[in-house]
């Protein structure tokens, strides 16, 4: 009984402790807050750069000691810079455009919460960081569609045609090896630390597409990375160059001007084939605190009360009545390319309500249950779909374009080096 009393007591003491450390580290980076420059007038602040950094960080190292932080002060830094030019770009054009896209963009930002304010509340304090550095990131991007809109406005009339002929070429294409990839580029200067530090989360297992969408200074980011299908000779030159044999699951790392550009092959259709990796499935993820346990007696506990929980049901509706605040449920539904390879790794061949084996990061273990899986197959799209997936590619092409035609004309005016 005083066992069970003193690892209680320990455990509050930690708690206590981390609230602490949290509280003290963010006094610490706030106390001297200052202007680092001013994008069309639109100021950057330090306290800007260092909350952008801890999202990136979190979305690479997946905790929040923040050690190095420091060396995502660049790439952070790079990112609001295109984001102040985009929305200066956005205030020509309605000088209340923030508050036009407000309201969508906080939906947006609760989708990636499971559309629940406690579990976003819960995420920023975590990180000590306001909402608003995570809202104004969908506030971004939703500004930058209308100013493409407004932009292009007569080459979107006049892709329809484009678009016909695209669908022509598609199924002529359709006996061909396919690539579907995504993408994470960053600054080729300065950021030697930074591509340090994604290379060993990909090593790790950490997804591509959640660094994508955190780091990516690319518009592609929008899609947390992804460019779409392509053929061979339609991927990047360094690719074709070295005539490389791409197989499914390849990262390639290569400069292009001042970018670095890693690439990764998400799905491969030998021959025009489906691959297995198209296929979806429906998930709980399953996260646990070690604390004072092994990493096996923790994961043997959690294992006993989930079976016990399923027993021979046919759905995973019964972990829904788990009564442990050290357990949290996550309800994941994707195709399996786009899954972490930790979590591809695992449920590999598990069936139905089938508990998959364990991986750790940090002081949480993380466990899944399959609910249920699809095949893929391969359809005809219909006009809107196709129509959809080829403006999203074009809407690529004019982003790439007038950002850097922005960014060339922005007066960005340096007042002070963070430090």
């Amino acid at each position: 009984m005083n066992s069970i009393k003193m690892k209680i007591s320990y455990k509050y003491q930690i708690i206590v402790i981390i609230s602490f450390i949290n509280i003290i580290s963010s006094a610490i980076y706030a106390k001297e807050n200052y202007i680092l420059s001013t994008v069309n007038t639109i100021p950057i602040s330090k306290i800007d750069v260092i909350n952008r950094a801890k999202l990136i960080s979190f979305s690479i190292n997946q905790d929040l000691k923040f050690k190095n932080l420091k060396n995502f002060y660049n790439q952070s830094y790079k990112v609001l810079i295109n984001e102040r030019v985009i929305q200066s770009a956005g205030l020509r054009i309605n000088k209340n455009i923030n508050k036009i896209v407000s309201k969508q963009a906080y939906q947006l930002t609760l989708q990636n919460f499971d559309n629940s304010e406690d579990k976003l509340n819960k995420f920023i304090t975590k990180l000590s960081i306001p909402k608003s550095a995570i809202i104004e990131k969908n506030e971004t991007q939703l500004i930058w569609s209308i100013v493409l809109r407004d932009r292009f406005k007569s080459e979107i009339d006049r892709l329809e045609e484009k678009l016909n002929e695209n669908i022509l070429r598609n199924d002529s294409q359709n006996q061909q090896d396919l690539y579907d990839i995504a993408e994470i580029v960053i600054n080729r200067s300065g950021n030697k630390n930074l591509l340090k530090n994604i290379n060993l989360a990909l090593q790790q297992g950490i997804s591509f597409l959640d660094i994508a969408k955190q780091v990516s200074l690319s518009s592609s980011k929008k899609f947390n990375g992804k460019t779409g299908w392509r053929n061979y000779n339609n991927l990047p030159k360094y690719i074709i160059d070295k005539q490389i044999n791409v197989k499914e699951g390849d990262i390639f790392t290569f400069p292009v001007k001042d970018k670095i550009k890693i690439i990764k092959i998400l799905v491969k259709r030998n021959k025009g084939r489906l691959s297995k990796t198209e296929n979806k499935i429906l998930l709980v993820q399953v996260k646990f605190e070690i604390n004072f346990n092994t990493k096996k007696a923790a994961y043997t506990d959690v294992k006993q009360k989930l079976s016990k929980l399923l027993g021979d049901k046919k759905n995973c509706d019964q972990l829904k009545k788990i009564n442990d605040k050290s357990i949290k449920l996550n309800i994941i539904n994707s195709r399996v390319a786009d899954l972490s390879p930790n979590i591809q790794k695992v449920i590999i061949n598990k069936k139905i309500n089938e508990i998959t084996d364990p991986f750790y990061i940090g002081n949480n273990g993380y466990t899944y249950v399959v609910c249920d899986k699809k095949q893929a197959k391969l359809s005809k799209k219909n006009y809107n779909q196709t129509k959809k997936d080829f403006m999203s590619k074009q809407f690529l092409i004019f982003s790439e374009k007038h950002l850097k035609q922005l960014n060339k004309q922005a007066n960005i005016i340096n007042i002070k080096e963070i430090r």
